[in-house]
């Protein structure tokens, strides 16, 4: 098994013990000692490599390009998961044995309860296609996956102060571009005054499983 950007490797510690040989890959350089601290114990190599650019703008690129080729053999594994992070199609199927399979965990764009935090704090929208189900199955059958599965859940994110509101986007800055506590103070006091009246934020959330094999 192969588990593509581990991160700090909580999700797949979590997982063992396994039956068999697995390995994890990790592209964010701080987090590569954690995630082997962690795993090490547990017979687990981590090995760092370079993160696939973010699936809806990989049309303009390649692996070769972008220098992030799996580091491994063809037809290695039987199974690779990814949660959260970009993937190549065409590598997860290169590593996979004839019948192996690919699992993902995303966030999908696909959000329909509560409220958008661009809208919320007056930033313009993401004009990139949408990472939603439909993409996701569209590019993994394109590299030659049978999709056996898909499934799309809206998980709005509900929020009762204005202090959790400030932590999640200081540790997620990508939510918000720019986000600063200070020069977005007038729409942080628009938000406690919403939090104060209503009892909690409901901003848009969800996820998505895709499921695939490969022939």
């Amino acid at each position: 098994m192969l588990d593509v950007d581990t991160g700090g490797a909580e999700f797949l510690a979590h997982l063992a013990p396994f039956p068999g040989f697995v390995v994890a890959t990790e592209g964010h350089p701080p987090n590569v000692p954690i995630a082997r601290g962690r795993l090490s114990p547990l017979g687990i190599s981590v090995v760092q490599a370079l993160s696939a650019p973010v699936n809806v703008d990989q049309g303009g690129t390649s692996v070769a390009e972008t220098g992030s080729a799996l580091p491994f053999g063809d037809g290695v594994f039987d199974l690779v998961v990814n949660r959260h992070s970009s993937y190549w199609p065409s590598e997860a199927r290169r590593v996979l044995r004839p019948g192996g399979r690919f699992i993902t965990q995303q966030r999908s764009e696909a959000r329909r309860s509560g409220a958008d935090w661009s809208d919320l704090f007056g930033r313009a929208p993401d004009d990139s296609p949408a990472f939603d189900a439909a993409f996701a199955v569209a590019q993994l059958r394109g590299a030659g996956f049978d999709v056996t599965r898909s499934e799309e859940a809206d998980t709005p994110m509900t929020f009762f102060d204005l202090g959790a509101v400030v932590y999640y986007l200081r540790a997620v800055p990508w939510e918000v571009e720019g986000f600063d506590p200070v020069s977005d103070r007038a729409t942080l006091e628009r938000l406690h005054e919403h939090i104060s009246s209503e009892g909690r934020l409901v901003v848009r959330g969800s996820l998505m499983l895709v499921d695939a094999e490969s022939p």
